[in-house]
């Protein structure tokens, strides 16, 4: 998964950065409200880890701005508080849970993948400014109509999407899309990325899937 940390604690911070990376998730760090805000914004992740006190904007801020830009991703509160009424402040300003300091990390650890679990089964389709995803029916959707896709195709665009913004490496999209825990030796990461890229720019006008020599591939939404 991909998880966002914003907490000021440096201590908590490089706990879970240890931790969730030994799990096989991806981290990124926020020490200010900030800071979370702009990431947030910027890539997609799975779940949001938020301090409730952070220099700047504080997290029920954070909170609070994230769901009035319409950014639905999980959102858990960490906090020292423990009040019933700091708890029904969280989750009225959007969090979808909350959790108080100090915790276990096997409890946090059960936390994200409920929410996580819950927020996938309300979620039936990826949008972008181009086209829409359904999860449901497996089909891309743009004004143009639909866009043919096979199997790998579309689990490939699906993992574009929910990863936009961020350069995947070969070594990611093989064991994303396709579960290897190699690079295969034929070619098919790279005929799969063309066939798509090519069905793409006929369906949207648009060149979503960028090459980036040496790294990877990108996708790129208006």
């Amino acid at each position: 998964m991909e998880i966002l940390i914003a907490e000021d604690d440096k201590q908590i911070v490089n706990s879970l950065i240890k931790n969730l990376t030994e799990e096989g998730h991806h981290v990124r760090c926020a020490y200010d409200g900030e800071k979370a805000l702009y990431y947030v914004k910027s890539f997609p992740f799975d779940v949001v880890l938020l301090d409730w006190r952070m220099p700047g904007i504080s997290g029920i801020e954070v909170c609070k701005r994230i769901r009035e830009y319409g950014i639905n991703v999980p959102i858990i509160l960490l906090t020292a508080l423990s009040q019933i009424s700091n708890k029904v402040e969280a989750l009225r300003v959007g969090a979808d849970d909350y959790i108080t300091k100090p915790f276990s990390l096997e409890e946090l650890i059960a936390r994200i993948h409920a929410v996580v679990r819950r927020y996938k089964l309300h979620t039936n389709e990826l949008i972008t400014s181009n086209l829409t995803l359904n999860l449901i029916e497996r089909k891309a959707i743009t004004i143009r109509g639909e866009i043919p896709l096979n199997g790998k195709e579309f689990d490939l665009l699906k993992c574009f999407i929910l990863h936009k913004g961020r350069i995947l490496s070969k070594e990611e999209l093989a064991k994303l899309v396709w579960g290897y825990d190699f690079v295969p030796l034929s070619n098919i990461i790279e005929v799969t990325v063309k066939n798509l890229r090519k069905k793409l720019e006929e369906g949207t006008g648009k060149k979503l899937i960028k090459s980036i020599y040496g790294e990877g591939y990108i996708f790129i939404s208006e």
